[in-house]
């Protein structure tokens, strides 16, 4: 039976919840990844992907509609261009990767059969899963890593 712990990349690439959005957005690029594991003092705290990242600026942009919304009246609808209040401003800028990560994190073994972990990634509707021991991160699977065992045929010596 093939394990998490064969097919896992053993080289986790790691994000600090402290990073910016956009100092994430161009690591991402650079590493031609798409998330990463959140870690903190070596400790495993959640991940984060561009869908996060969207995700969180999808819900402020409805957020910040709805205020304005509220800010206008009937009568002034549109006729002038609505100032959120400061505080609200700053809410909006300058995010973090601890603003857009997902704490709830899905984890396996390294002895985890790796058709659960498939079978994770379908229920959860999720690309990755972390593989750990404790909490330190050993490695990562995505669909891509499941995709490469169909693909050279490897899942039928399970």
């Amino acid at each position: 039976m093939i394990r998490a712990g064969d097919v896992m990349q053993a080289s986790v690439l790691t994000v600090s919840p402290g990073m910016s959005l956009t100092e994430l957005e161009d690591f991402l690029v650079s590493k031609r990844i798409t998330g990463a594991p959140v870690v903190e003092r070596g400790v495993l705290i959640g991940i984060v992907s561009r869908s996060d990242i969207v995700r969180l600026l999808s819900l402020e942009r409805s957020l910040s509609g709805l205020i304005a919304e509220g800010l206008e009246s009937p009568e002034t609808a549109g006729t002038n261009p609505v100032r959120l209040p400061e505080p609200l401003t700053r809410a909006l800028t300058g995010r973090t990767v601890r603003d857009a990560m997902v704490v709830e994190l899905v984890t396996v073994s390294p002895d985890t059969a790796v058709t659960e972990v498939a079978r994770l990634l379908v229920a959860r509707h999720i690309h990755r899963v972390l593989v750990t021991e404790g909490e330190t991160v050993r490695g990562v699977i995505s669909t891509l890593d499941l995709v490469r065992l169909v693909a050279e045929d490897r899942l039928r010596e399970a």
